[in-house]
């Protein structure tokens, strides 16, 4: 692998995962929000990762619902929908995303544009690297709380901070049957501030965000797939997943999850159509006192259509030997994840 790697783009590759550390270690002492939190993070990862644009090689769309705490006044809820594609014939991708969190008085909403680029670095190995683009909004809605005390006139302002600009930053390695992936997705810090500048109400910094994942043919019928999410952040605790799923004909997968805040959760995901999959998964707590998004449901719909695209061999794996015929039967994606 390494053999390869400097062979081929080693020092592109190189350059592009020392400017995410960079990034991160440079603005390592600013304390953060919690990120986006999602158990389906391997159905999409371009909420994650700008360079999983177009790694479907389909248009693909993902709307997503996540829904915390349920029975809980103003508990946490996102509401997500990304969308990307390769351009046809060639190495580069587009897509975007519309992101809204909401918990009691706080709203934020994110709009993303993606760009990213595809390096062959053998037959059936892939690397993406991907860069976006950001505007990011926040509000602190202070005159929505139920006060004990009326006409307190710390809660009757709104607090806005308009539109504030970010980027994000990823490579992607991926073959047919595994993938690894580096990013971050805020690269600048946020504040949103009172009126006179002295009191921080939100603050958002950088995470960064290690994911991998493998699938093991059992059989025609079965695949086993693990896989693991690092959020990293200094100064706070780490948050991993792991998740093991099993895929049965390509149909339906059954699996569960570990989140290391004590959370356990349980993930079904039904192929609709050849087009189509429906994802759920349930979280809850496994008795840990730092728990959080426990008792949660999301739900995601899954488009992917290689109707809107060009074919593109040059993005496709291939045998080593290939002919014609062969080539034609390739694996389009890496659709097992």
């Amino acid at each position: 692998m390494f053999t390869l790697l400097n062979n081929i783009n080693h020092r592109v590759l190189s350059l592009w995962v020392s400017l995410l550390v960079l990034i991160f270690l440079t603005n390592a002492n600013v304390q953060a929000q919690v990120d986006l939190l999602s158990t389906q993070y391997m159905n999409n990862q371009l909420l994650i990762n700008p360079a999983y644009a177009g790694v479907r090689n389909s248009f693909s769309a993902n709307l997503f619902s996540r829904q915390q705490w349920m029975g809980i006044k103003d508990a946490p809820t996102t509401y997500a929908l990304s969308i990307h594609s390769p351009l046809n014939k060639r190495m580069a991708s587009l897509g975007s995303s519309l992101v809204s969190y909401k918990s009691g008085p706080v709203q934020q909403n994110d709009f993303s544009a993606v760009y990213s680029y595809l390096i062959r670095l053998n037959h059936s190995l892939f690397v993406s690297m991907g860069i976006s683009a950001q505007v990011n909004h926040f509000n602190v809605g202070l005159n929505t709380l139920e006060l004990i005390e009326d006409n307190d006139l710390a809660f009757t302002t709104n607090y806005d901070n308009g539109i504030k600009p970010n980027f994000g930053v990823g490579a992607f390695l991926f073959s047919p049957q595994f993938y690894f992936g580096v990013s971050m997705p805020k690269a600048l810090s946020s504040e949103l501030k009172n009126e006179d500048g002295n009191n921080v109400l939100l603050e958002q910094s950088q995470s960064l965000f290690v994911t991998s994942g493998y699938a093991i043919n059992v059989n025609k019928s079965l695949v086993v797939k693990p896989s693991f999410l690092g959020r990293m952040r200094f100064n706070e605790n780490y948050l991993f997943d792991v998740n093991l799923q099993l895929l049965f004909k390509e149909l339906f997968w059954i699996g569960g999850l570990y989140r290391s805040n004590s959370t356990m959760s349980a993930l079904l995901n039904v192929r609709a159509g050849k087009s189509l999959a429906v994802c759920y998964s349930y979280d809850f707590s496994t008795g840990g006192k730092n728990s959080i998004g426990v008792g949660s449901h999301e739900v995601s719909l899954i488009f992917d259509s290689q109707r809107f695209i060009k074919r593109n061999r040059d993005r496709r794996f291939n045998p080593k030997k290939k002919k014609t015929k062969e080539a034609d039967k390739a694996l389009e994606s890496i659709r097992y994840f």
